[in-house]
């Protein structure tokens, strides 16, 4: 059985360190000069930190607690905001592997081959949000060799595989970047690849998700016309477009059911636009 209790510690560790030191105090406002103590810039400047350290007091340890932690991970409900010391390890970081007697079955492949595992990010999908799963990295099992073949399984008709490893560990862990995935593979002692990132070309014109229905332009005319905008004005609106096809063979119109279905068709209606 794979242990994952060494990578869990080096990945939290490191991401706690990381945490930490973006938990430092953020920078204070520009002190002014030391002969500008009498000028009113001054005097906000020292109102707006006695402030600062008036509402700090005035927070409890546990408010204080759950600020730390949302800083470090917003999705965080248990966890220390102080950094542990990095553990010892040795220069080649691939050692570790031979700690644990389930690396040698990780090692290599059912015919023999060396591992070859491949780092890179998860495709989008046609989900609520289709990019989330982009901002993660997985160690992939599918790419390389004889095991990333699969096949449909004739019992149940669910997608089967040769290596238990490749629904193993990318169901159990994530990385936030490619560096940390490597250096997981360099722990356990696999072959590596790492794949190309996933480029997007970000909007600089303040897209939103409403102007899919509202384009931009269309908007604009409603900020500034208001009610009086005319986008929407159809000239034939209201009107009638009744009309009774021909015969067929062309000799006349087809009559219209009902008792009066002699009787002629009434003119059209005249178009009209309502402004509301």
């Amino acid at each position: 059985m794979l242990s994952l209790r060494p990578a869990c510690r080096v990945l939290r560790n490191g991401r706690t360190a990381a945490a930490v030191r973006s938990l430092s105090t953020p920078a204070a406002p520009a002190k002014p000069g030391a002969d500008d103590d009498d000028t009113p810039v001054m005097k906000i400047y020292k109102q707006a930190l006695d402030e600062e350290a008036k509402v700090e007091m005035e927070k409890s340890p546990a408010q204080r607690k759950v600020e730390a932690m949302s800083k470090v991970d917003p999705h965080m409900a248990w966890g220390t905001t102080v950094a542990e010391e990095d553990p010892p390890l040795p220069d080649d970081p691939s050692e570790v592997a031979a700690l644990d007697p389930a690396g040698y079955r990780d090692i290599s492949q059912i015919d023999g081959s060396s591992r070859v595992v491949h780092i890179r990010q998860n495709h989008s999908k046609v989900v609520q949000g289709p990019t989330s799963v982009e901002k993660t990295w997985v160690i992939s099992f599918m790419d390389e060799g004889e095991t990333s073949q699969t096949w449909d399984n004739p019992l149940m008709g669910w997608v089967s595989g040769a290596d238990p490893m490749s629904t193993n560990i990318q169901t159990q862990m994530t990385f936030t970047n490619a560096s940390e995935a490597v250096y997981f593979a360099k722990k356990r002692g696999w072959k590596f690849v790492v794949d190309e990132p996933i480029y997007r070309s970000h909007r600089d014109d303040n897209a939103q998700y409403q102007d899919n229905f509202l384009p931009q332009d269309v908007a604009a005319l409603v900020k500034r016309d208001r009610t009086q905008c005319k986008h929407w004005e159809r000239k034939e609106s209201g009107s009638s477009h009744y009309f009774r096809p021909l015969k067929y063979h062309g000799d006349g119109v087809v009559r219209q059911h009902g008792p009066n279905m002699e009787q002629k068709s009434d003119p059209h209606v005249k178009g009209y636009y309502k402004m509301r």
